[in-house]
């Protein structure tokens, strides 16, 4: 289609007007949660929208889930290749087809075009995660599916309303495969009406102001959002910046992939290079392009776009993307992507987030929005079965949110989800119960999932799940992600959070304490005859008498643990978010038995780590013969100073000063490096995989840590964390 020239608005009108569109996005979803009979829709905010331009641009995505709204420039591209002249004032457009822009078969998006004197002038979306799609599982999520031939039927764009009249067979094709179709359709029925309300609306905006000035708007929207953008970007220091990331579980067998990015910085433009990534998994966690676009403006939009519009079409202006097809995050079809969301789409931004925060590290303008990896991926679950009236249900488990990534000025917010989701929240207890044969035992936060630091990253939850008055045995399908490793890393010496697990307590000890009129509160308060830990992707029955318990991970640290003031470690051990022997192993606070801090024995344990650090370390590189000290030019993270000197820019460690090397260098390229194995950062971590450890990275000065990541012991090469241009 086309652009065609439009009016330019003047400044006033503008302000009103883009305010007014991003006010009418946000009634779309406030429709959309009074409409839809999804709890995973009205008590956690598991969907999206957008408004688009005609051509299918982004002008605003909504505050939900970022990713599902993030690729529906995609649906609406989609759609207007495919049905091209057969496009009509009150049509309304239907996909689920990763490979048409809904990121997984469960995202169903309904796009439908905004018409004014027979011109399309717009476009709005809505993305709903669907409570059950169809396919092997509850819930469709496809535990053992090799390829997209063993998961849920793909819906490619199809009109499900033709000039304003619901086109049943379409419907019922749509709802046919479900396990919950009477959700489902109301579910449709709140995208449409949701729609068709905001129609109006922007109707009212043109018959007031004209059609000029509404497709005027929509382009200046795109130029304000991008020129800031860039003027964002543009300080910042050039350079790469590197991370990497696991994704363990293919849904099939507990094999590990990697992805990897090198994010580089150029101006006022920045390239995601995903070169390296692992190919296509034999199972269901990839996701295509789809899922690449929406894992890194799921990251872009908070980070760059705080208090911009969220608008796709002006981000992508400001990127290139660098991505092999047929690799895990840019799967070709028929790859199964029934898990996309949750594994490939979120590892990618996952690596986005880690390569932003070390490149907002080297900002003087932008360090204070450094954020820790927060919350990395999900540990969920769907229970699937009947009621005590013989009625089928499906509940998605919802409640499994992590901490929050540490800030360069404050630890992060305990149990607060993820930044990539800021509308979503966990469900209401009885809510739940009321609508699943199902009893909360308890929800709590989660000592020793933190990652340690400076500032500390948020803690996550626990909490625990019994059957209650079903019939027979629940069919539980479990699809969590850093079940053998840590996903949430820490940045600039900051220690990653815990891994993450579903347990399953056969015979368990609950009824029985209730009958005496106490409440357990962990694992070893309610008991079992056996502890089964279930893996990352899992299936398996729950009957009467047995329990599940789920805990989450924290999020990342930022600077070194031992940096941190012994005051907070104190306090976080009287909160219970810490206990002290995580005080002691991780950030060298020694505590009284009162747990009071004892300041002498918790310096000279300090000195002793750091020395301990230095007697085992690996030098990664030989010594460089530095210059005389000069001025300081740029400060980078807690630990790095980069200094003027008269051989060029020199980065050299803030606490001691010693000199890594000219400052165009990888800082891990002369360091020490110390490998720890995941059991040393917290019990939880017992769970994982043996051949996965943390790898810290000193100054081979005074033995402060810089750096950390996570990877295998044997099989993976030194990563490097940056290069920059100056």
């Amino acid at each position: 289609m086309a652009r065609r020239e439009s009016a330019r608005v003047d400044v006033v009108t503008f302000e009103v007007l883009r305010h007014r569109l991003w006010e009418i996005n946000d009634e779309i979803g406030l429709t959309m949660g009074r409409i839809s009979g999804s709890p995973a829709v009205y008590e956690s905010g598991d969907f999206n929208t957008a408004i688009l331009t005609a051509d299918g641009r982004g002008l605003f995505a909504g505050v939900y889930v970022i990713r599902q709204a993030s690729a529906l420039d995609l649906v609406v591209q989609a759609v207007l290749e495919r049905f091209a002249e057969d496009i009509h004032d009150g049509d309304v457009f239907l996909t689920s087809d990763p490979w048409y822009g809904a990121l997984h078969a469960m995202d169903s998006a309904v796009v439908a075009p905004l018409f004014w004197e027979g011109e399309c002038v717009a476009w709005t979306g809505v993305v709903i995660h669907e409570l059950d799609m169809g396919g092997a599982r509850p819930g469709s999520w496809c535990v053992g599916a090799r390829d997209a031939y063993q998961e849920v039927p793909l819906m490619p764009p199809v009109k499900i309303v033709d000039a304003g009249r619901l086109r049943r067979d379409v419907e019922a094709a749509f709802l046919r495969n479900s396990r919950t179709p009477e959700v489902n359709a109301l579910n449709l029925r709140a995208k449409i009406a949701a729609q068709m309300t905001t129609h109006q609306q922007l109707r009212e905006i043109i018959r007031r102001y004209g059609r000029e000035t509404f497709l005027g708007l929509q382009e200046q929207i795109i130029e304000y959002v991008r020129d800031a953008v860039r003027r964002r970007i543009a300080p910042l220091p050039d350079g790469t910046w590197y991370a990497s990331a696991l994704l363990d579980h293919d849904g099939v067998e507990n094999r590990l992939y990697r992805l990897q990015l090198a994010m580089i910085k150029q101006g006022d433009h920045l390239t995601f290079d995903f070169t390296g990534t692992s190919k296509q998994a034999p199972g269901s966690i990839n996701c295509a392009w789809s899922g690449l676009i929406g894992g890194i403006l799921q990251v872009l939009f908070p980070l760059l776009c705080f208090d911009l519009p969220w608008s796709h079409g002006a981000l992508r202006d400001c990127i290139t993307i660098v991505s092999e097809p047929g690799t895990i995050n840019n799967a070709i079809f028929p790859a199964g992507t029934s898990m996309a969301t949750v594994n490939a789409c979120q590892a990618t931004g996952n690596l986005v987030w880690e390569a932003m925060a070390r490149l907002y590290g080297c900002s003087t303008h932008l360090r204070d929005e450094i954020m820790a990896l927060g919350y990395g991926g999900v540990c969920m679950a769907v229970w699937g079965g009947r009621r005590a009236d013989g009625r089928p249900f499906v509940n998605l488990f919802t409640d499994s949110v992590g901490g929050g990534g540490a800030r360069s000025f404050r630890d992060g917010i305990d149990t607060c989800g993820n930044m990539i989701a800021p509308a979503y929240g966990i469900p209401n207890v009885e809510r739940i119960e009321s609508l699943a044969p199902v009893l909360y035992v308890y929800r709590r936060e989660r000592a020793e999932t933190a990652g340690a630091g400076k500032y500390r990253g948020g803690v996550g939850l626990e909490y625990m799940v019994v059957p209650h008055g079903a019939p027979g045995p629940l069919e539980a399908v479990f699809f969590g992600t850093g079940a053998s490793h840590m996903e949430t890393k820490g940045v600039f010496g900051g220690l990653p959070g815990s891994i993450q697990r579903n347990l399953v307590l056969r015979r368990s000890g609950v009824s029985e304490r209730f009958a005496r009129g106490r409440i357990p509160l962990s694992v070893e308060e309610a008991g079992c005859e056996t502890l089964e830990v279930k893996e990352a992707k899992d299936v398996t029955w729950v009957e009467a008498g047995d329990a599940w318990v789920n805990f989450c991970t924290g999020g990342g640290g930022y600077g070194d643990p031992l940096d941190r003031d012994p005051e907070r470690v104190r306090v976080d051990v009287r909160r219970a978010l810490c206990t002290p022997d995580e005080a002691r192993r991780l950030y060298g606070v020694v505590l009284t038995d009162d747990l009071n801090t004892d300041a002498k024995a918790t310096k000279a344990l300090r000195a002793e780590v750091r020395a301990a650090r230095l007697t085992r370390g690996v030098r990664l590189g030989a010594d460089w013969l530095a210059p005389d000290g000069g001025p300081e030019r740029l400060r980078i993270g807690e630990a790095f100073v980069v200094r003027d000197t008269a051989l060029g820019p020199v980065l050299g460690c803030a606490r001691c000063d010693r000199a890594f090397g000219p400052a165009t260098e990888d800082p891990r390229r002369r360091a020490l490096l110390v490998e720890v194995p995941l059991s040393d950062l917290s019990p939880l971590n017992a769970h994982g995989l043996d051949g996965v450890v943390v790898r810290e990275y000193c100054c081979p000065g005074c033995g402060a840590m810089f750096s950390t990541d996570v990877h295998l012991r044997n099989e993976d090469p030194a990563m490097p964390e940056m290069h920059l241009s100056l």
